[in-house]
């Protein structure tokens, strides 16, 4: 075992430890390089304002990954509730088909076949550099991937309540205004109704716009009963 597989799987992000090991690794994927500032606004509040370690970042060829560690394996449900928690305060405005949740993923570094490029690990303090080719035109170092884990720590129990808890207490931000040419609406619509229930069943809207539009259809369907 090398240095960079050691680290894997003190991070519990080794595909090779088994699920009885304790700990687990949640990964959420951002499919487009372009959402970089998402990315990084996400890596920097998981710190400042949920109080949790720094998770791992990577490249994947399409664009970046977070990694969070956590310390102790929790279940499905926990762990999709605190993924979906992130998502909901801080990427309500990233369509869901621009982002991919894996509770199973395989870490960097990989090759990209057939492309010849390589995922791997990134100082999050150069992203940005990454935001129009998220990938590596070489193998990295395996030595120098393992130093960019070193720094980092599993999230424990404690810390992971607590930003759960966080999550579930601050009140959810105004929606934001959606651009209409963002949306795949045919229209045009003779009644609110119909407009919500598009904005609702759109999957280029992002959650919170889908929310805030399944909240103004209640009405509608109180008065059906």
């Amino acid at each position: 075992m090398d240095k960079l597989d050691a680290e894997l799987r003190r991070l519990h992000l080794s595909p090779a430890e088994p699920p009885a090991s304790g700990g687990q690794a949640l990964c959420l994927g951002f499919r487009r390089a372009a959402d970089w500032e998402s990315v990084a606004a996400l890596w920097h509040a998981a710190q400042a304002e949920l109080d949790l370690p720094a998770p791992a970042m990577s490249i994947d060829g399409e664009g970046y990954r977070l990694w969070f560690s956590l310390a102790e394996r929790v279940a499905d449900e926990t762990a999709r509730r605190f993924i979906d928690g992130l998502i909901r305060r801080y990427l309500a405005e990233l369509p869901d088909a621009r982002l991919h949740i894996d509770f199973a993923a395989s870490p960097p570094p990989a090759e990209l076949i057939p492309d010849e490029r390589w995922a791997a690990f990134i100082d999050p303090g150069l992203g940005s550099m990454f935001a129009a080719d998220p990938w590596l035109d070489m193998a990295p170092n395996r030595n120098q991937q393992a130093d960019l884990l070193a720094a980092l720590r599993s999230i424990r129990p404690a810390e992971l309540s607590h930003a759960l808890d966080r999550m579930l207490a601050q009140t959810s931000p105004a929606a934001a205004p959606v651009a209409l040419e963002t949306l795949s609406l045919s229209g045009p619509f003779t009644h609110p109704r119909d407009f919500l229930l598009a904005v609702m069943n759109d999957p280029q809207a992002g959650s919170l716009a889908r929310i805030e539009a399944a909240k103004a259809l209640l009405p509608y369907f109180e008065k059906a009963r």
